[in-house]
């Protein structure tokens, strides 16, 4: 199996020129046809792939490196951007946070002081709600003793009556 250079590039998945390039630089073996190209045999496409596969496991340790490089840039970039620009007003910053809390504490103060005497309120309410329902039972509870006592009256004096009335009864 003979491939030309488009093909090997198409199969390994990397440009013609690129072919090229690695033909020169490791000194792959190849032929050229009658019309000047690269015809590469089953060997040469077997040592490009070995190529290509140590070219790609190179270029992501470089890349690795370059990005761990660009990290510490970054990160020195930070922390002298952070000394540079806010350290300066870190008490100015710490200061107004402070006095946000405050504000913050008196607020909830507040609203608990609010709740608190609505709750009074509502119990103050409540208290004098139950004792008019206290004076209202008791009044119904001398009501009913009264209307009981005077039953039991009205009975014990009915019985004398109806007591007199039969013996009345019997001498007439």
């Amino acid at each position: 199996m003979e491939l030309k250079t488009s093909s090997v590039a198409a199969r390994l998945g990397v440009s013609p020129k690129t072919i090229q390039r690695w033909v020169r630089k490791y000194n792959v073996p190849y032929r050229k046809n009658e019309s000047g190209h690269y015809v590469f045999d089953a060997e040469a496409i077997a040592l490009l792939e070995r190529i290509k596969f140590e070219q790609s496991a190179t270029l992501e340790a470089d890349a690795r490196r370059e990005q761990n490089e660009k990290l510490q840039n970054n990160e020195f970039s930070a922390d002298a951007l952070f000394q540079a620009y806010v350290e300066p007003h870190l008490d100015q910053f710490a200061s107004r946070l402070q006095k946000i809390e405050n504000k913050l504490d008196q607020k909830a103060d507040d609203i608990v002081s609010v709740q608190l005497l609505h709750h009074r309120r509502e119990i103050e309410e409540l208290v004098t709600h139950l004792r008019s329902l206290e004076q209202r039972i008791a009044r119904l509870e001398e009501r009913t003793n009264k209307e009981q006592a005077s039953k039991t009256e009205n009975a014990a004096q009915k019985k004398k009556r109806r007591g007199l009335s039969r013996i009345m009864s019997l001498f007439a």
